[in-house]
């Protein structure tokens, strides 16, 4: 496995949003109350992106029709307009002061 860098250490803060297109499929990265988290950007109910979403006790609320998907997981964990699949979701590693993924 590679590490392929996204966005150096340096550079996150809480409210830190950046969409980065890996193997075809856009993902968010985001940090909130010092933690990140790199989830499908468009959401699987209506494929709306999520970076304009706002996070709501610890879920990312689709900004379309309000689907709340877990940080930790991304699973869907409320719906407004019938079930749908969660967030793709992908673990973070800090390497050489930079924070990417292991592909």
């Amino acid at each position: 496995m590679n590490f392929v860098p996204l966005v150096p250490l340096s550079h996150l803060h809480d409210g830190f949003r950046q969409v980065f297109t890996l193997d075809g499929v856009d993902y968010l990265l985001l940090q909130h109350e010092g933690r990140r988290y790199l989830l499908e950007n468009d959401c699987p109910h209506a494929a709306y992106p999520m970076a304009q979403g706002k996070v709501v006790d610890g879920a990312l609320r689709c900004p379309m029709h309000g689907y709340l998907f877990s940080l930790d997981t991304g699973a869907c964990t409320y719906y407004t307009e019938g079930p749908c699949r969660g967030l793709q979701r992908l673990d973070l590693v800090e390497q050489g002061g930079q924070v990417g993924v292991l592909r």
